[in-house]
């Protein structure tokens, strides 16, 4: 892959995310062959190739070319992330193994690159190219020079469409919420500021289609994947990550649309959606199987992940999770009604968001202030709470029950946790869950609430550890 051009701001990461987002072009080879940078990260890059026949050659299959262009692709704009605004690379040397044949039923190929070694002059990448049934089909390595930057070259971004809100879920006035904190007016309340939590001030991001997620990692291990549900945030796993960090590789994202990840307005936050999303970061941080555990609405995302990418998943974890349509819940439901997009201008969330963490966590004094403040914290000014509202108003059943046959067909060894004093879901739901998939096993805690991973971390953590550890 040849030099790129000079970013706009101070580094090629920077350039990476203007590209994401559509404010400048991509590389034009790249739209040449289709290709579409999906997600990136510190040293790694993702692009996708659904395959058409006009890449096929004489043999009608994939080209080589095709193939290799999508891995030197991946590759060379995993080590631009990492070049400073003096810096830029060439590619010295790259290799390319072949794996298998490829036509249109191979469905869409995804590449994958990942810096393994950089030097001041030198760096060396590695890519993998897997196709719609994640079958791994090609390997390639490259050898880039590091040089430096001898020309200042602008990036003018590309016209851009002017976004158009979504089709309204109701037939309702315009909302005070779809305009920016700027424009609110002066008597607009101003609720003191929180401060983040220890535990949240470690966060790391990753840039996906809509935005960066915010994300927790800690331990050494197989990886395993912890997917929190509404209202709550990677702080949900507080109790857990330690423990777990023992025996695994941890990753605990915040949802896009909740904690500290991204809120943009034009971001689709419904389960299928967020679905999506979590397979392009663990794509981007290189995690191509996982266990995955799910919570709430984090149950639901983890379900679609295993159903259109099972062979991302190798373990699955469901706790007091969304189940068929048994969701969203009547303190959800109730916020897509038109009068709460001007209750929620001035409306300060902390008594409302304490009263749900005690009405779901049955052990006494686990609700605490320094807890309530990190549940608050994302939704505290106008545009969190703006958030807060598109997020619960995303929220659609038929999310699961138009994916219901092919949830019932998963035969992924899956983990069923229960609080036997779920008020919100009850645990009927449980027994339900466990009797739709092929291979679960259900454990119900008592006592125990909605969140028990805050409710009864040490049950939980023990559960899990020995269910994953298990052969």
């Amino acid at each position: 892959m040849r030099a790129m051009p000079e970013p706009e701001g101070p580094s090629g990461r920077d350039y990476l995310a203007a590209v994401l987002a559509g404010r400048i072009p991509g590389p034009p080879y790249a739209s040449l062959l289709n290709m579409r940078l999906t997600a990136f990260a510190e040293g790694s890059a993702t692009f996708e190739m659904p395959i058409r026949e006009e890449h096929y050659n004489p043999n009608q299959v994939v080209h080589g070319g095709a193939i290799a262009s999508l891995a030197d692709s991946a590759m060379g704009l995993a080590v631009f992330s990492t070049l400073a605004p003096s810096e830029n690379f060439t590619t010295a040397e790259f290799k390319v193994n072949f794996l298998r044949p490829l036509t249109v039923e191979s469905g869409t190929l995804r590449g994958t690159g990942k810096v393994i070694h950089r030097g001041r002059q030198v760096a060396v990448a590695e890519a993998n190219v897997v196709d719609g049934k994640n079958q791994l089909v090609a390997y390639a390595t490259s050898t880039n020079l590091i040089l430096p930057r001898r020309a200042e070259l602008s990036v003018v971004e590309a016209p851009t469409e002017v976004a158009q809100p979504p089709a309204p879920r109701f037939d309702a006035p315009p909302s005070p919420l779809e305009h920016s904190p700027a424009s609110a007016t002066p008597s607009q309340p101003s609720l003191p500021p929180i401060a983040a939590a220890p535990l949240a001030q470690g966060k790391r991001r990753v840039r996906v289609s809509v935005g960066d997620i915010a994300y927790l990692r800690k331990g050494q291990g197989p990886p395993v994947v912890l997917i929190h549900g509404i209202p709550s945030s990677s702080y949900l796993w507080r109790d857990l990550i330690d423990p777990l960090a023992e025996h695994f590789d941890v990753l605990a994202p915040d949802l896009v649309g909740y904690g500290d990840s991204d809120k943009r307005l034009d971001a689709d936050l419904s389960v299928a959606a967020q679905a999506r999303y979590l397979v392009a970061f663990m794509e981007s941080l290189g995690v191509h199987r996982a266990a995955v555990i799910g919570h709430d609405i984090g149950g639901g995302i983890a379900q679609l992940i295993a159903v259109d990418a099972p062979g991302r998943v190798a373990k699955l974890v469901l706790i007091d999770s969304i189940v068929d349509n048994a969701w969203p819940i009547p303190e959800i439901a109730r916020l897509k009604e038109p009068a709460w997009d001007q209750i929620m201008v001035g409306l300060d969330l902390r008594a409302g968001l304490r009263k749900g963490l005690e009405a779901g966590i049955t052990t006494p004094d686990r609700v605490t202030d320094e807890l309530v403040d990190e549940w608050v914290r994302p939704f505290n000014d106008v545009a969190g709470r703006r958030a807060y509202l598109r997020a619960a108003r995303a929220l659609n059943n038929r999310d699961l029950v138009s994916r219901s046959r092919h949830i019932d067909e998963l035969d992924i060894p899956t983990l069923v946790l229960w609080g036997a004093n779920d008020r919100f879901l009850e645990p009927r739901w449980g027994e339900h869950l466990k009797g739709k998939l092929r291979n679960a096993k259900l454990q119900v805690i008592d006592p125990g609430g909605h969140f028990l991973p805050l409710d009864r971390p040490d049950v939980v953590s023990a559960a899990v550890t020995e269910f994953l550890t298990a052969s």
